[in-house]
C-alpha cells in the first residue's frame, strides 16, 4: 500500500510539472569571450566542455572566423565544432562536482531577462559571458547571455546567471 501511494505521489508530482526542462547533454557549456577591434584587432577566451576542460583561444592581428549567435540566439552544432578547432590548448581542468554545480544553474539563468545594452567605455573591448543549451530537435545551442562588460555592458536578471558569471571571471586568473 505505501509503494502505491508513493508511486501515486510521484506520478502527480510529473505530471504537475508546468515546464519541461531541457537534459543538458552537449559538448560544450560555458564561453569567456574578450573582442576588441580598437586599434590592434583581437580575440581571446575560453570554452569550458562537458568533462570539463578549459579549452583556450586567442588572437592578435589575426583574422580569424568566429561563430557566434545567430539572430535567433543560436549557433550550429557544425558551427561550435569550428569554435572547438580553433582552441589552442587545455588551459586548466574544472573539478566535475563544481561543473555539475554550474551546469545545473543554466537553465534557471536562461530565465532572466537581459538589460538593454549601455554603451560604457571605449576602445576597450568587450567581454561576453556566456552558458549553452544544447537542443537536440534542431542540433543547435541557444545562447544564455549571462552578462558583457567593457565598451559594452549588458545583465542577466536571473541570480544564477550572477553566480554562473562570477566564477567564470575567476577562471584563468
Amino acid at each position: 500500500m505505501k509503494t502505491n501511494f508513493i508511486l501515486i505521489l510521484f506520478l502527480v508530482g510529473l505530471i504537475s510539472c508546468k515546464e519541461e526542462i531541457p537534459v543538458l547533454n552537449q559538448k560544450i557549456y560555458f564561453e569567456k569571450h574578450y573582442v576588441n577591434m580598437a586599434w590592434i584587432p583581437q580575440s581571446s577566451g575560453f570554452l569550458i566542455d562537458s568533462t570539463g576542460n578549459v579549452r583556450a583561444f586567442k588572437w592578435v592581428e589575426v583574422s580569424h572566423v568566429w561563430y557566434d549567435p545567430d539572430s535567433t540566439g543560436t549557433i550550429s552544432n557544425a558551427n561550435m565544432d569550428k569554435n572547438i578547432s580553433y582552441c589552442q590548448t587545455i588551459n586548466s581542468h574544472i573539478n566535475p562536482d563544481t561543473l555539475k554545480v554550474f551546469i545545473d544553474k543554466i537553465y534557471q539563468a536562461s530565465k532572466g531577462k537581459i538589460s538593454e545594452p549601455k554603451l560604457v567605455m571605449a576602445d576597450a573591448g568587450t567581454t561576453t559571458y556566456s552558458a549553452f543549451i544544447f537542443d537536440k530537435k534542431t542540433n543547435r545551442y541557444k545562447q544564455v547571455l549571462l552578462k558583457t562588460d567593457g565598451d559594452i555592458s549588458t545583465t542577466n536578471s536571473a541570480p544564477e546567471s550572477e553566480q554562473i558569471y562570477r566564477w567564470l571571471s575567476r577562471i584563468g586568473n
